[in-house]
């Protein structure tokens, strides 16, 4: 069974007060993204999504990445993924993104990093913590969720 993150929903609305836009890059199929979004209590907080239906290849390519910032009408230099794989960081980088990393998925620090992560956190918690001290990221107009 899938459990979200309590904090995600309070890190999605901190992020849109601050003037940002959310949207989440999925590799699953729109259905199964649709079902997590309602179990994360964050479908109502998302400026735009995309799932596997979006793209022609999942992540390390940036099919996803792709769509999500035609949605969204931005350029990947303005942009910011969120992503819990190196899959999500390379495919963020090939879009032409910057990359965070949150260490709640099953890869290390270092392989974030080797993939591209310029800044990591244990998890979305973490960065709400952070938000005000630091800001997001040095990057952007926009921040992408890139979990799934």
């Amino acid at each position: 069974m899938v459990r979200p993150f309590s904090c995600v929903p309070d890190l999605i609305a901190r992020v849109r007060r601050a003037g940002l836009k959310v949207a989440v890059a999925s590799s699953a199929k729109k259905r199964k993204l649709d079902v997590n979004l309602d179990l994360a209590r964050i479908t109502d907080l998302l400026d735009a999504s995309t799932s596997s239906d979006d793209g022609e290849a999942s992540k390390p390519a940036p099919d996803l990445f792709e769509a999500v910032l035609e949605k969204l009408r931005v350029e990947g230099w303005e942009a910011v993924a969120i992503g819990d794989s190196p899959y999500d960081a390379q495919a963020a980088r090939a879009a032409g993104m910057s990359c965070i990393g949150f260490l709640s998925g099953e890869f290390t620090e270092s392989s974030l990093r080797e993939a591209g992560c310029s800044v990591i956190y244990p998890g979305p918690g973490a960065m709400l913590a952070c938000f005000d001290l630091a800001g997001p990221s040095t990057a952007g107009e926009s921040v992408h969720n890139a979990a799934g």
